[in-house]
């Protein structure tokens, strides 16, 4: 019987020692896939964060083309002073106009947007601020107009809509919305 009992002392702690191997290699193929699929996440959070960042630079794009285009086909006088954020995402971002494109410099990266039509003016902002982010849209005879505005301050409340067919007080239910759109500011 000590035989028996050497035998079974030599067997069982290698027995001990291969559980605590194994659970170890279990705990680190865990860790493994813990890690790897933090790393899937961080990943498509990142695209996501991006995506978010050029959807707001392109809506701002989208603000200037949508005030642009609207002067293009308004009547010869038109005027209209709109604001720009001064930040995207707390960042600040620079703009500018050149030969009727406007182009968006923000965190390393250029976004720009060509019209359709030819859009006059010169816009060099190295930084859009409280004091830079009003411009200026104006339709003349034969061209469009895109200017900063510094000093102006858009007042929604004393205007009226440049049009034919009447002013924004005759449209209803539409009226506020007719103001925040197409209003002309005095």
């Amino acid at each position: 019987m000590d035989m028996n009992k050497n035998t079974k002392a030599k067997i069982f702690p290698r027995r001990k020692a291969q559980v605590s191997f194994e659970f170890m290699i279990s705990i680190m193929m865990g860790l493994f896939v813990v890690l790897t699929l933090l790393v899937l996440f961080s990943n498509k959070l990142h695209d996501v964060m991006e995506d978010n960042k050029s959807q707001q630079v392109d809506a701002i794009l989208g603000i200037i083309d949508d005030e642009v285009t609207f002067a293009k086909g308004a009547m010869t006088g038109y005027t209209r002073t709109f604001e720009l954020p001064v930040t995207i995402e707390g960042q600040n971002y620079s703009l500018n106009l050149t030969d009727g494109t406007v182009y968006i410099s923000y965190l390393g990266q250029d976004y720009s947007r060509g019209f359709s039509h030819k859009v006059n003016g010169s816009i060099c902002l190295a930084e859009v601020n409280e004091t830079t982010r009003s411009f200026a849209v104006q339709r003349f005879a034969t061209e469009v107009t895109l200017s900063p505005c510094p000093d102006c301050v858009p007042n929604f409340a004393n205007c009226t809509w440049y049009d034919t067919r009447g002013t924004c007080d005759t449209l209803g239910d539409l009226k506020q919305e007719c103001r925040d759109r197409y209003c002309l500011c005095e």
